[in-house]
Parts: structure tokens; sequence; C-alpha cells
């Protein structure tokens, strides 16, 4: 509600330097044509501020349309229904031998009447007196299944291991409802389109987990055992397929009778290799789609039935393609030293010394692609061009990492137990 008039409003007056001024050399005036207003409070308060003449004009009661500027609403069914997830898995256990244990088990889920906040004005011929309208609609399905595989190894001669696997799938028709560009879907027209992986959707995952306690002078109260003695080395290695991403076109989307248009959109067909190589070479030198998009991807104009054109539904499905592969080794040197007892700080009092290196190995990682980036983007759409066949304009960097992720980073810790 509060998302709403008389307690909400949108306008634009931006900017100061915007250039849409006359005479300023590609600058306009500090105040924008009298529309913002430089002031200070009468009496130093939140409430002493005079009110800006361009701003809150309020909407005409008879035509619920704003005196000035436009605005934007947010709604919902009068009977929202609950969404609900229902979880389930099966696990079982097999002791190996007396200090390894295998895990085998079956993960699964399935989410219905989950909340997309949809624009109606991508669905419905508009008022162009409402910038935006948010409608909460629960139509999302969401289904997630994970084979998950566990190997532990208990301490044993100083050695503890524990490593995990799992192969899993999630999908839905939008992974988090919104609203906002990056979690936008790009036809929202037809849900049913937007089924695919979830943006999160990681198909394999590994790591593996230790801890080694080094045997040299381990047990010994003396100076020598002291000093030399409590080390142990903690490592966890980790190893994920890559996230997916959409490819997109800009330029001219797709629009609804009365509609604003759509963009991005996704492309209408692929004829590009099946075999995608998602490791960091490929990525860096764009070796998948070696030019740019454009070659490998179909884009069609259709009549928007007032003389001009726009680009087809899409053709192409929502997170179809796979991102960067990630490896990482993190490390810990820890050297732990009991406390004498003469300091009467209890049994169990220790100083703990502890190195933690991060990507210990300085492995490059590539960052994930971002929807409607450079590197997602395939490029521009002119519907009308070419006599209404329509032109795509090349993106060379389509298909390329943009930056990766953190490299070697090492911590030093101390903690003093009692």
């Amino acid at each position: 509600m509060r998302g709403n008039p008389p307690f909400f409003a949108r306008f634009g007056i931006c900017c100061g330097t915007s250039g849409s001024g006359p005479g300023q050399d590609g600058f306009d005036t500090p105040f924008h044509n009298g529309q913002i207003l430089y002031a200070v409070s009468a009496n130093n308060s939140i409430g002493g501020y005079p009110r800006n003449p361009a701003l809150g004009q309020g909407v005409n009661p008879t035509t619920n349309a704003p005196n000035s500027g436009s605005v934007e609403l947010w709604g919902t069914p009068q009977d929202l229904p609950n969404p609900y997830v229902y979880t389930y898995s099966l696990e079982m256990q097999y002791q190996v031998t007396k200090t390894v244990t295998a895990t085998v088990g079956y993960q699964g889920s399935a989410g219905h009447k989950l909340i997309r906040i949809v624009n109606q004005n991508f669905i419905f011929p508009n008022n162009p007196s409402f910038f935006q309208i948010f409608f909460s609609t629960p139509d999302v399905n969401s289904n997630y299944n994970a084979l998950n595989l566990s190997v532990t190894h208990r301490l044993s001669h100083g050695l503890h291991l524990q490593a995990n696997y799992r192969w899993s799938k999630s999908i839905d028709q939008l992974s988090y409802e919104g609203p906002g560009f990056v979690t936008n879907q790009t036809f929202p027209q037809d849900n049913r389109t937007e089924r695919g992986p979830s943006d999160f959707d990681v198909k394999h995952a590994f790591n593996l987990s230790s801890i080694y306690e080094l045997p040299f002078f381990r047990g010994r109260n003396d100076f020598v055992g002291k000093a030399l003695g409590g080390f142990s080395i903690d490592t966890i290695v980790t190893a994920n397929s890559g996230f997916p991403w959409t490819p997109v076109v800009g330029g001219t989307g797709v629009r609804t009778p009365g509609g604003p248009t759509l963009s991005p959109v996704r492309p209408q067909g692929y004829t590009g290799p099946t075999n995608i190589d998602t490791s960091n070479n490929a990525f860096i030198t764009g070796s998948n789609f070696p030019g740019g998009g454009a070659p490998f991807f179909i884009v069609r104009a259709i009549p928007n039935g007032s003389g001009g054109f726009v680009a087809a539904p899409p053709g192409i499905g929502r997170n179809s393609f796979r991102g960067p592969k990630y490896f990482n080794i993190d490390m810990s040197l820890v050297k732990q030293t009991r406390l004498p007892g003469r300091l009467h700080l209890g049994e169990g009092a220790n100083l703990e010394l502890r190195a933690n290196f991060f990507n210990i190995f300085n492995k490059l990682n590539l960052a994930p692609f971002g929807f409607s980036s450079s590197s997602t983007t395939i490029g521009n759409f002119d519907a009308n061009a070419n006599g209404g066949l329509g032109v795509l304009f090349n993106n060379p960097n389509f298909g390329k990492a943009s930056a990766g992720l953190a490299g070697r980073v090492i911590e030093l810790q101390a903690r003093f137990r009692f």
C-alpha cells in the first residue's frame, strides 16, 4: 500500500547536467528548467523544506490519472493463494570399514503458486499515466532433484576426510520474484516459455575437506613439543560446474498490443556449436563464438500492426547455456599450544595460531555471466532495417568473460581459549 498513491509517486527531474538545456554546450542548467529546487530547511528539521512545485501534484479522483508526471501502482489478487513447497528425501548409509562410512541419498522438492511480480504494462494495453503497474502473480512452479553421495573417513592416525558430490537440477520459471532488471522475465506474456534451469542451478558440485594432524612431536609436553608440535593442515577443495545464462538481444523488442517494447528478448533460433567448452580459455578468448554471437543466432521481425516491425517471440530457452566452471583450494596451517596449568586458566586453555590461505594456488576463476551483460548480449536488433526483415548487429564480446573472482588471500589469526 505504501507504494501506491497518494503515499508514493514517481517523477523524473533528472538531471542538472543532462545536456537537454539550450546554450549550455551539452550541459543543462543546475535547476533543469526550474524542476530541481535548491533550498534549505526553514527550521532545521526534515519537515521544514519547501514543497517542490514540480512534484506531488496529486491524482485526479475522476480519471485516476496523475495531475503531472506518472505514477507507479502495486497490486495483488484479492484471493492470493499461499505458496507451498513439498520437500522429500531418502538416505542410506553403509559402514565400509571401521573408520570409513559411505552415504547415498536422494533429495527433492516441488514448489507451487510461487510469486512473480509482473509489470502489467507488458501484458495489457497501457494507460500512459501509469509508469509501471506491478502485480503479484502466483503462477510460478519450481522443481529440484538431486543425487547426494558422501564418503567420510573418521579421524584416525591424525587424518579426517570427507568427500561430497551432488548431481542435481533445479527448474523454475523465475528464480527471484523481483522486480528488477536482472530478475525480469524476457517474455512475461507467456509464463510457459520461461521454464528452464534456475539461475542458481549447478549440475555438478564436489567438495573435499580434510584435517591432518602432523605427527611431528605430537603429544610431547616439553619445550620442543610445545614449539614444534601441535601443527595441523586443514584443506577444502571445491569444484562446481558453471551457472546457466541466457543469450539475449537488445534493440527492438517484442511489443504487445498497446504496450511497451520488451527489451532485451531471446532470439528465435540457434545454429552454433552444441558442445560448448566451459573452460577458462574458451571464455577468455571467446572461442565458442569466434567473432561474436550474431552469426550463430536467428532473430526474426514481424509487423507490429502500425507500419513498423518488432522482434518475434522467443525460440531459445531461458538459461540454455552454461558459464565458466569453478575450482578452488583453500588451506589452513594451524598451531595449537596448551597453556600451562599454573596459569589457572582451566585444563582446556590453549593458544591457537592460524594462517588461512584462500585460493592458495591463485587459481583464476571467472565471474558468472550477468543477465543482459556484454557477455550474454548477442547484439542489437533493428527490426525496421532491410525492408522489415531486420538486421542483427554483432557484439564481439558475446561469450567472453568480463571479470574474474578473487585471487589468493592470506589471513592470519590468533585465538586464545580458556
